[in-house]
């Protein structure tokens, strides 16, 4: 595999928090502690336009192509759903009491998750945002979320040291993986594996095998919390973001770290990368953190 730092994209007046992919595989959108919503290109490498400007701290965002809607998930705990079409808001949700981590949309139900700083995640309707279910799991915050559509099941991370997985279908939970040190941060299926990563604040990153329910003692991945696991377009690669200023590539399969951003050297951030995305558009990985900046990573397999 080869990498290229293709541009830094500047703009932000603060931390960047979220990344979600846009309506098409050059678009995305970025936001964060400056509360500007905006709209990038990646052919232009320039961007678009600031859609939003919300009322507090963006900390995530979600994307839904079905419907057009952009969601914000900010640091008090609401979610703002924004229908881009019409250019204005539909609806405010404010069920969370703390910061709104993550979201994520499950196509086949029609239904948006969130998990929140408060302890719990909610589930919700996307298309009237009705409540349809609100659980409190953690004493702490649940940070990431990962989707399996062959497993029908949600993998919540909690701060409490736990990963819950939930039956999508009814909502129970079916499992509780333990056994870690520190808060879990992070977390993603490998559906070609079988398996589901995990990492840790300590900076340990863990593979527990979904078939006979086994966890890895886990791998010194990082100096510090992982704070974002994302898969390549292809599935045989992923990326792992650190509040220890660095961004890795590894290899799917084995486990094996095949690139280290990291300082000036490979034009790398400066502080916490917060976030990841990685667009189907020249395979570009996208990375966001503290520094304030974005950067746009070519990812070439060979």
């Amino acid at each position: 595999m080869r990498f290229k730092h293709v541009i830094t994209l500047e703009g932000h007046k603060a931390p960047i928090y979220a990344i979600c992919e846009g309506a098409k595989p050059h678009l995305f959108y970025s936001a964060g502690a400056d509360q500007q919503v905006v709209l990038w290109n990646l052919k232009t490498l320039k961007p678009e336009k600031v859609v939003s400007k919300a009322p507090t701290t963006v900390i995530s965002l979600l994307y839904i192509k079905s419907l057009n809607y952009l969601l914000i998930g900010q640091v008090e705990g609401g979610v703002h759903v924004i229908d881009l079409d019409a250019g204005k808001e539909v609806k405010y949700l404010k069920l969370h009491q703390h910061y709104i981590f993550d979201m994520l949309f499950i196509a086949d139900k029609n239904e948006v998750v969130c998990s929140s700083g408060d302890g719990s995640i909610s589930v919700w309707s996307a298309d009237k945002f009705e409540l349809l279910y609100h659980k409190k799991i953690s004493s702490t915050k649940n940070r990431r979320m990962a989707y399996s559509l062959d497993r029908n099941e949600l993998a919540v991370s909690s701060g409490d040291g736990k990963v819950f997985l939930f039956n999508s279908e009814d909502w129970n939970v079916n499992q509780v993986i333990e056994g870690f040190k520190s808060s879990v941060d992070s977390v993603k299926y490998n559906s070609n594996k079988n398996t589901l990563l995990i990492g840790e604040k300590d900076a340990l990153l863990h593979e527990f095998n979904l078939s006979n329910n086994k966890l890895s003692e886990g791998i010194a991945a990082h100096h510090w919390a992982i704070y974002d696991l994302q898969f390549s377009p292809s599935q045989k690669f992923f990326a792992t973001a650190s509040r220890d200023k660095t961004l890795k590539i590894w290899d799917a399969a084995t486990l094996e770290v095949l690139k280290r951003f990291e300082g000036f050297k490979d034009s790398g951030h400066t502080h916490s990368v917060n976030a990841i995305w990685w667009s189907t558009y020249n395979n570009y990985l996208i990375s966001a953190g503290d520094d304030k900046t974005i950067k746009v990573w070519q990812t070439t397999e060979v």
